[in-house]
């Protein structure tokens, strides 16, 4: 009896000694929350996981079907499906929470590789983020069957809602940061007057990248602002984002016009090397909320095509009762033959914007030959060095631009002063076949080198194969064609002095005919034009102390720090 004791003793104390060393906790359909959650022992429900884990440990979820919406209320937690098992959360008949997952106020939490299916109800969402909390990953999952209602035919209003990845910074005054949304899919989800992932108020450093989004009936990706979502109105903007070759497609509503991608008050994104196809619009840069703006967006080196209503839509709808957007840029972009409607949008919609550029992008019109819609003036618009190509007489294309209606691409450039120097030509796309294309441009293209020769390679800027942008002789489009993708041309340098900088500065290279001074959010604070080739002397003394980045015309990038 005495050493029987003692076994069931010693054995007690291994398995808690065992408990305190582990890092990592299993959890299986099969289990028992009155395991140990061991590999050998796991626990069987996610939520009995979360409460037992520790600081930096790690759930590994097996494979098999979880009927439980969860709620992560701690932070530093790492909560995966274990290597090569696929663990479905399903949330049919669950209507405790409207989240499957939801995260409030919590940091270093990452959820990867779980299927989450089945949340069907008013409001239902897939994962949830709100308050405040920075390093936030979701990555690798699958988000599926998210409805606002269990009726396929329900009447949709601005009360019905449902969403797939939705994110909320909702603090006043401490935002969401780091936040990586990447590698995840979102479909069939019937989303009311929502978004298959969207990104929304007090956010302030996120990344959206490599996500596919697709049938779903309503906006794919959305960065928002200006709707209250934080009480700091200063602050009630997402912001500081990368949104990164993502594909978005089938994102169609009968009810409202879609885009692939929307931006609705957001400031200080680069949305690059996306595909988005079969939406609504491709993308658009709107500003819903009056009295407000959506500015400093940079939209480069996508694809956009066979959208129902335009590529692009920039501007604010209804100006002056909506908001506008400023300081836009649209650049390098292949636009190719969308509004499938006909209704004479073209590929390009403009409602209210200031400021913004769009330059060296494709346009290669659908068969109503239609470039664009324009409805009031656009202040201060850079509109040229594009390159524009239909099936159906180029030359004859039609444009609709602030109330004037022109037949001719000649008429359209004399009467609004813009695309002096854009050029009516074949791009020759690899496979123009609109089921499968490929707008990778051949040899004898006329996108080579047709793009703005004062052209400055943006911070991190490659065309879509991630291959160097050719300051000076850029292409229009996505793709900056090499004869050998391997060969690229030989970097150059330059002598930047002095640096740190007090006041005024010198660059010394080779053809280095004009500079730009970027600060840390990617606003242009300086440009210089210098015939001297070798040369350039620029004047920063009326700058802050602070982080700079110049961009030479030969594509050269460096840091400069100003001091006084």
């Amino acid at each position: 009896m005495a050493n029987k004791t003692i076994f069931l003793l010693l054995t007690g104390l291994f398995f808690s000694l065992c408990l305190i060393a582990q890092s990592n906790f299993y959890i299986s359909p099969n289990g028992n929350n009155s395991n140990t959650g061991s590999m050998i022992a796991p626990w069987k429900t996610i939520q009995y996981g979360i409460g037992q884990a520790g600081t930096n440990d790690t759930l590994n979820v097996l494979s098999g079907t979880y009927s439980e919406k969860i709620n992560i209320n701690k932070s530093n937690l790492y909560l995966r499906n274990k290597a090569n098992n696929t663990p479905i959360l399903d949330g049919a008949g669950i209507s405790s929470q409207n989240a499957m997952i939801q995260i409030s106020n919590q940091s270093n939490i990452t959820i990867e590789g779980l299927e989450i299916a089945n949340n069907i109800q008013l409001d239902a969402q897939g994962i949830l983020i709100d308050g405040a909390g920075s390093n936030l990953t979701i990555q690798h999952c699958l988000i599926h069957d998210i409805h606002f209602s269990s009726n396929p035919n329900a009447v949709v209003n601005a009360n019905k809602n449902a969403q797939g990845i939705i994110v909320y910074g909702s603090d006043a005054n401490t935002p969401i940061t780091n936040l990586k949304i990447n590698d995840n899919e979102i479909r069939d989800c019937r989303l009311g007057y929502s978004e298959g992932l969207a990104i929304n108020g007090n956010v302030d450093g996120f990344e959206v990248k490599r996500n596919k989004v697709h049938d779903i009936t309503n906006i794919g990706i959305d960065l928002i602002g200006h709707e209250g979502t934080c009480s700091n109105p200063s602050n009630d903007q997402a912001r500081n984002g990368l949104i990164q070759g993502n594909l978005t497609y089938n994102c169609l509503s009968v009810y409202a016009t879609s885009g692939g991608i929307y931006v609705d008050g957001g400031k200080y994104i680069v949305i690059e090397k996306n595909i988005s196809w079969h939406n609504g619009y491709g993308i658009e840069i709107g500003c819903e909320n009056i009295g407000k703006t959506t500015d400093n967006i940079l939209v480069r080196d996508n694809i956009f095509y066979d959208n129902q209503i335009s590529a692009l839509a920039l501007g604010g709808f209804d100006y002056p009762n909506r908001g506008k957007v400023i300081t836009c840029r649209f650049s390098n972009n292949t636009c190719y033959k969308n509004n499938y409607n006909n209704d004479q949008n073209g590929e390009i919609v403009l409602t209210y914007s200031e400021n913004c550029v769009i330059e060296n992008n494709i346009f290669y019109l659908s068969a109503q030959n239609f470039l664009a819609a324009a409805s009031i003036s656009q202040p201060s618009l850079t509109f040229d060095y594009n390159l524009v190509y239909s099936d159906n007489s180029p030359a004859n294309l039609g444009t609709n631009w602030n109330g004037m209606e022109y037949v001719s691409f000649a008429a359209f450039v004399a009467n609004t002063g813009t695309n002096t120097y854009s050029n009516i030509g074949n791009p020759l796309f690899v496979d123009a076949n609109i089921t499968s294309p490929n707008f990778h441009i051949l040899a004898n293209s006329a996108a080579k080198e047709a793009g703005n020769p004062l052209f400055f390679t943006g911070l991190n800027e490659t065309d879509i194969d991630g291959e160097n942008r050719k300051a000076g002789l850029v292409d229009c489009g996505i793709d900056e064609y090499y004869a050998n993708t391997s060969i690229e041309p030989a970097l150059q340098t330059v002598l930047i002095y002095p640096n740190p900088v007090e006041d005024k500065m010198l660059v010394l290279g080779e053809n280095i005919k004009g500079l730009s001074i970027y600060n840390q959010f990617g606003e242009k604070v300086r440009e210089v034009v210098n015939n001297q080739a070798t040369k350039v002397e620029i004047d920063l003394s009326e700058l802050p102390s602070g982080l700079y980045f110049l961009q030479t015309n030969t594509g050269i990038c460096a840091k400069i720090v100003k001091v006084k």
